[in-house]
């Protein structure tokens, strides 16, 4: 067959196909390849294209408890992709050994990078938790002086004293009293959240308060967090 026939042939080959095969042909392109991706790949489920999105999305209301059963499953570790082209990649761990070597062992080799500083730059700005580098290191060497502190240490003890005593068995003695249950992660996330900023701000923004009120700045910030990350 010369190469006219065969490029005729070719054209009234193409030129048969509607738009149903298409769409048939990537469904099972896609199904092919989700099936593919379940059975050889550890973890949270994968989707072409869209990546683990689905996979979130779809366990949005028990999110964290998914997450830990498939890092239980995956043996600690599992890999992650966001949506094609999102830019959202990386990897899940709780193994000890590997969070050790990436944040002490050889922290230098794991920069946060581009996408997680400009992610957070609107939250986190130029700050520690958001540098790379030598502004890392330089904004590190600053906490680290001020954290070792003596009058830092006595003050962060004091502060965690005040809170437990007068705020974290108050609230423990009323809920006993009135024969409440509690969420013990909200309890211990405002208890957190309360000492951080009387240590770094000299503020206490009440979040331990008896009524387990609802704080405003601490509402705000888990916002601004949530909408970093998702």
């Amino acid at each position: 067959m010369g190469e006219a026939a065969w490029m005729e042939a070719l054209m009234k080959a193409v030129k048969g196909i509607t738009l149903s095969d298409i769409a048939i042909s990537l469904l099972g392109l896609f199904i092919f390849s989700s099936i593919k991706n379940k059975m050889t790949s550890r973890g949270i489920m994968q989707w072409p294209v869209l990546g683990c999105l689905p996979t979130v999305l779809c366990h949005m209301h028990e999110v964290y408890e998914y997450v830990t059963s498939a890092l239980i499953e995956a043996g600690g570790s599992f890999p992650y992709r966001g949506m094609w082209k999102g830019g959202a990649f990386g990897l899940v761990t709780v193994d000890p050994a590997n969070i050790e070597y990436i944040l002490k062992t050889n922290f230098k080799n794991y920069p946060k990078g581009k996408y997680y500083r400009e992610r957070f730059s609107e939250l986190l700005g130029d700050g520690i938790f958001n540098a790379d580098d030598e502004v890392w290191r330089d904004q590190r060497r600053a906490a680290s002086a001020e954290m070792h502190s003596a009058r830092f240490v006595e003050y962060s003890a004091k502060t965690i004293e005040e809170l437990t005593h007068n705020k974290l068995i108050k609230l423990a003695e009323k809920l006993s009293m009135d024969g409440r249950s509690v969420d013990l992660q909200d309890v211990f996330l405002r208890f957190t959240f309360d000492n951080i900023c009387m240590a770094a701000f000299g503020v206490d923004p009440g979040c331990l308060a008896v009524d387990l009120p609802d704080v405003p700045f601490a509402r705000a910030f888990e916002h601004a967090t949530e909408h970093s990350l998702f």
